[in-house]
């Protein structure tokens, strides 16, 4: 049965509620994201509680979250608190007092729960095998070294973008003076964890300081892709934004393209912790993740009913997602991959093309995803399947690889293709462009040897002679099928990628 659940992560900066979507078939999808910047931490006085204000202001919040879950009919809420709640002298009359107003409970994380969640929420949602994530939030900062996929070391921080603003900014514009000290300061507490030094890998971020920064940088270099999953910043890109920012003064900063109003105050301190750590490891990579804490609680309640915490695969996991949510014809949409890439493999045989295990890859995600558009509308339905794979995330691929393998799925011909990549040009090169109309040929075959959706074309054999490539096409059907009809209409586009004609002998099984 189809329900709806929701996690609400009580940080230190903001109190966020995201709702999620289950389908009987066992996709989930995030329907609802609401957000409010409470600054919870600096209603902490100096014996470290919680005041009334604090806690009305919650209460407030809260009340809201549960008139949306109740309209939502949510089953069940998760709720989770961070470091300001852990640190608070008064948590549990704090959390008693909500519970009692709204009916939400909250489990106080400990730093290392929110280093682990934030590891799930990275490695079920990027293909990333070694490297380093940071989750940097207003009053704690979570590191992770991530090794084969499997947490080996982790440390939570007892800093963050608001409590290192209190503490090592006086006035409005840091100064240099400031900067150095803070930088120093936080390069010193990384030199205890031996772990991190010198390892050159890259570094994953999560949290409001790290999705600003990387909007920021895209309005800086008009970036086309309007994404920020899987967005990679080299380390000197990541002191330009810095640079850009650090002198500016409150009423700049709000003039400031991509930088939310609300974290302008907070921004420069969080991206100080990124270039001290980029420095102190050695890394030149910074890629940004938009899931986090609250998606790692999520995807740990719901996988361990199955498996355990980790996706086996997560790119085949994303596209089963995609294909339950818009409707997909699973046996078509899998038999043309299959006849697809034996087309591929045995092009390649016969030395028409020279690509690889990426190419490939792009070509089967393109097959099993080509009519997602339909669900939208039939007409012009190639342009709407364009506009879904680029624009909703499918976990693990690259910009460049949602882009090209969404150029493949959405192929009808040369003119469309170039009209469809003009707004991407920075990304891609003439060449790749190529790979996409030699794939989508392929795709095109692909499908028309399936048009009736019946299967009933069970293999393909290609055999090159001296002037043309011959294709042996096994099953119940002959020359004058609707699948023999609609293979003529791309004969053409497949000389004009590959420079052979052709040629369609049919066989009996």
């Amino acid at each position: 049965m189809d329900k709806y659940r929701a996690v609400i992560d009580m940080g230190s900066n903001s109190v966020r509620l995201v709702i999620y979507y289950e389908a009987a078939e066992g996709a989930s999808y995030e329907v609802d994201n609401i957000k409010n910047t409470i600054r919870l931490n600096t209603f902490l006085n100096e014996r470290n509680e919680i005041v009334e204000q604090g806690i009305a202001e919650v209460i407030r919040v809260l009340t809201q979250y549960r008139q949306l879950c109740e309209a939502r009919a949510v089953s069940s809420v998760t709720g989770v608190a961070t470091a300001t709640v852990r640190k608070a002298r008064n948590k549990e009359g704090f959390l008693r007092r909500i519970r009692e107003v709204t009916g939400f409970s909250f489990r106080v994380l400990s730093g290392e729960e929110e280093a682990y969640y934030g590891y799930l929420a990275v490695v079920n949602s990027m293909c990333v095998t070694e490297g380093f994530t940071i989750d940097i939030g207003g009053a704690s900062s979570e590191l992770v070294r991530v090794s084969d996929r499997r947490l080996i070391e982790s440390h939570s921080f007892p800093f963050g973008a608001v409590t290192l603003t209190r503490q090592f900014f006086q006035g409005e514009i840091p100064t240099m003076e400031e900067l150095v000290a803070l930088e120093k300061y936080i390069t010193a507490q990384f030199t205890s964890y031996t772990w991190l030094r010198g390892k050159e890998l890259p570094i994953v971020g999560m949290g409001g300081t790290v999705r600003n920064l990387a909007k920021i940088h895209q309005k800086m270099m008009r970036y086309p892709f309007a994404s920020l999953h899987h967005y990679e910043m080299k380390k000197y890109q990541v002191d330009a934004v810095f640079h850009h920012l650090k002198d500016l003064s409150p009423m700049q900063m709000q003039g400031v393209e991509g930088l939310s109003k609300e974290r302008a105050d907070i921004v420069i301190a969080g991206i100080v912790i990124i270039k001290a750590l980029l420095s102190y490891i050695g890394s030149e990579r910074f890629i940004v993740s938009n899931k986090g804490l609250r998606d790692g609680v999520y995807m740990e309640s719901r996988l361990k009913a199955k498996s355990g915490a980790l996706v086996k695969d997560v790119i085949e996991e994303g596209i089963r997602a995609l294909m339950i949510h818009y409707k997909v014809n699973v046996l078509h949409a899998q038999h043309v991959d299959y006849l697809c890439c034996t087309l591929f493999e045995q092009l390649a045989t016969e030395g028409l093309h020279r690509y690889g295990t990426e190419e490939r890859l792009l070509l089967s995600i393109a097959a099993r995803l080509h009519d997602i558009g339909r669900t939208i509308n039939l007409g012009e339905w190639q342009q709407h399947t364009f506009y879904l794979m680029v624009h909703v995330l499918l976990p693990g691929l690259t910009h460049k690889q949602r882009l090209l393998a969404a150029l493949i799925a959405s192929y009808k011909g040369s003119k469309r293709m170039q009209q469809l990549a003009a707004s991407y040009e920075s990304m891609i090169t003439e060449g790749e462009q190529q790979m996409v109309e030699q794939l989508g040929a392929l795709l095109l075959i692909g499908r028309a040897l399936d048009r009736t959706e019946s299967q009933q074309v069970s293999e393909v054999m290609l055999m090159r002679t001296s002037d043309a490539i011959m294709m042996h096409c096994r099953g119940n059907i002959d020359g004058r099928s609707l699948e023999a009809k609609t293979l003529e209409e791309h004969k053409k586009k497949f000389k004009k990628q590959f420079g052979f004609p052709l040629q369609i002998e049919w066989m009996k099984p």
